[in-house]
């Protein structure tokens, strides 16, 4: 093999490594912690009804899990069934709060953060 042909190969397999490893080296992936959040916590989520207080095994998933990325990764198909505004109260009552102005879900948790200090001073 020639030293052209060499180099073309090194020089695929190089942006073919960069381009399938970006994840390891990029953003957390949260999807399983999502997937238990939601699937433990549908009850208190969920897009129906009012907001109901979370039970034990709920809160003790929220506790552990990154609710930031969680709500970061929030989808539109996930919204159909999952409110992020019940979510992000949800993860503040649990004390694994989502800062003020990250987005749960296609909205900002601005609504979610001012109902949680209501409930509390009310509490």
């Amino acid at each position: 093999m020639t030293t052209k042909i060499k180099i073309q190969i090194l020089v695929f397999i190089f942006a073919f490594t960069i381009f399938t490893t970006y994840q390891s080296l990029g953003e957390k992936d949260c999807h399983e912690e999502k997937k238990l959040v939601i699937a433990k916590c549908i009850a208190t989520i969920t897009n129906h009804g009012p907001y109901v207080p979370p039970n034990h095994s709920c809160r003790q998933v929220v506790e552990s899990s990154d609710m930031v990325c969680i709500c970061r990764t929030l989808s539109s198909s996930d919204e159909i069934s999952v409110s992020g505004t019940k979510l992000a109260r949800l993860a503040d009552e649990c004390g694994n709060p989502v800062p003020v102005g990250n987005n749960c879900g296609s909205k900002l948790d601005y609504s979610a953060t001012i109902v949680a200090a209501i409930t509390k001073a009310y509490s």
